[in-house]
């Protein structure tokens, strides 16, 4: 099964000139179709210095997901 990402958080700021602050937060479907991924990346960039990164992945069982968004959520109109 291939799964698109769904993009759901992009920033890329420069507070000074020789600094790059990169973040950002994808979900998409695993590949066995029962589980969500959620991906958080993180980079900082200085010129001519050590870079930075950390990458992190949530797995969580999209049933749970949705008895979560279910169970929390606000109902819309009827």
């Amino acid at each position: 099964m291939s799964s698109q990402v769904l993009v759901l958080h992009r920033r890329m700021r420069s507070p000074d000139a020789d600094l790059l602050h990169c973040r950002e937060v994808e979900l998409q479907l695993a590949e066995d179709g029962r589980h969500v991924l959620l991906n958080r990346y993180v980079e900082l960039y200085r010129h001519e210095h050590v870079s930075w990164c950390a990458i992190q992945q949530h797995r969580v069982p999209l049933a749970r997901m949705v008895r979560w968004m279910v169970d929390n959520g606000e109902p819309v109109g009827a």
